[in-house]
């Protein structure tokens, strides 16, 4: 577990998070680039997303640490996992809007106990993961530069940093705080959006 001195506490296990889709946030948005590792730029939102499931699997996953920057060139350290792909089950996830009428909180559920949702070529940037289950990793190898840990193509660490690499990696019960996910595909099979005055996220 790690402690990071930036926006309050921040914790997470480095090398055994997970991550899900996240719906798209239409507003406060802000620009950021992925610091000597991506040359495309990527956006963030301005508030961070939570996202909890009941299961998680990946295939073909790469870890790593990288260092985010907003628009106005504040740092935001991330934790990406990469995989190739994804099977996400009874997801929740929500963020806060700062409305001119107040607070609101979007919610959506995605999938089912039995209908997961798929993504291929999917990462994320996360700030804290918390799992209540697991995780189960199948040959994991832990240690390996950075820079090679690349799954998805074109996204990997930098040059001397520790980073893994997994066959599979399961977790159950998940609840997750997070940045950014980007992914290639994504297979949704149901979702419901929920819009809430107040604050009334997943978790």
């Amino acid at each position: 577990m790690v402690t990071m001195p930036r926006q309050g506490r921040v914790r997470w296990k480095r090398f055994t998070l997970i991550f899900l889709p996240s719906a798209a946030v239409a507003s406060a948005m802000l620009y950021a680039s992925v610091e000597n590792a991506i040359a495309t730029s990527l956006v963030v939102s301005g508030e961070t997303l939570k996202v909890s499931a009941d299961e998680v699997r990946l295939w073909g996953v790469s870890q790593f640490d990288l260092t985010l920057k907003t628009k106005e060139g504040e740092p935001i350290p991330v934790h990406v996992i990469a995989a190739q792909r994804s099977e996400s089950f009874n997801v929740c996830q929500s963020y806060i809007v700062h409305t001119p009428f107040g607070t609101a909180t979007f919610k959506t559920f995605l999938g089912t106990p039995d209908r997961p949702v798929i993504a291929r070529n999917q990462a994320a940037y996360a700030r804290r993961v918390d799992n209540g289950g697991g995780p189960h990793v199948k040959n994991q190898r832990f240690g390996v530069d950075a820079s090679t840990a690349e799954t998805v193509p074109g996204l990997a660490g930098l040059p001397g940093n520790p980073g893994e690499l997994d066959d599979m990696l399961v977790v159950r019960n998940t609840r997750q705080q997070l940045v950014l996910t980007t992914a290639e595909d994504l297979d949704v099979p149901t979702s419901t959006l929920r819009i809430d005055f107040g604050v009334h996220e997943c978790f």
